[in-house]
């Protein structure tokens, strides 16, 4: 059967345009764009395949293993330690309405120091303090900087009521996983990771 020529092309208000009142440029832009999606679709298609495998391949290994490390993570090697695959589970923390109650305080504290005595310690303390209470883009405090303040021993009433407050008032939540490829030359060297990101695979002569 003879295909059957396109003779118009739709535009972005619906409307189909023949072809002749379409320009060339605008043609070789259409031809290209569907071009590079197929290519992206095609390639996301392989990405999805390619963890898919691996971590049903990871699973599978860590079955055999009594233990898979704390919290989901897991982690293998080859025989000869050049090479580590791992899945890592992130976790963020939640904080209730009690958290504001529990800033209040460290940097009241924080502030009564100052006023007495002064000082870049303090100063260096209240940074930190301001800087754990910060939440990221999705809503979320650092689990790193929260955990820091925890681990802070200051013999302050005060400060002793803030850290069991947020001790209470902390929500884990398990956030993204990550799977994890790396490698190296020698055992005496640090790990790479494979990095399967677009933006890390630009051609050399473009830069």
């Amino acid at each position: 059967m003879e295909k059957k020529q396109v003779a118009t092309m739709r535009d972005s208000n619906g409307n189909d345009i023949p072809l002749k009142y379409v320009s060339k440029y605008d043609k070789a832009k259409d031809k290209a764009v569907r071009k590079i999606l197929a290519r992206f679709v095609k390639a996301r298609h392989a990405l999805e395949s390619v963890v898919a495998e691996t971590v049903a391949e990871l699973n599978e290994l860590a079955a055999t293993k009594e233990s898979v490390g704390a919290k989901g993570n897991f982690s293998a090697r080859s025989f000869d330690g050049l090479i580590q695959v791992s899945i890592r589970q992130q976790y963020n923390i939640l904080l209730d309405e009690r958290v504001v109650r529990a800033r209040e305080l460290m940097l009241g504290y924080i502030e009564g120091v100052l006023a007495k005595v002064g000082g870049n310690d303090a100063q260096a303390l209240r940074l930190i303090v301001a800087e754990a209470f910060k939440a990221n883009a999705q809503g979320f405090l650092s689990t790193g900087k929260i955990m820091s303040l925890l681990r802070m021993e200051i013999d302050n009433d005060d400060w002793r009521e803030a850290k069991r407050i947020l001790q209470e008032s902390i929500k884990p939540q398990k956030g993204k996983r990550y799977l994890v490829c790396e490698t190296r030359i020698s055992t005496q060297m640090e790990f790479e990771a494979i990095r399967l990101d677009i933006a890390d695979c630009w051609p050399e002569d473009q830069v």
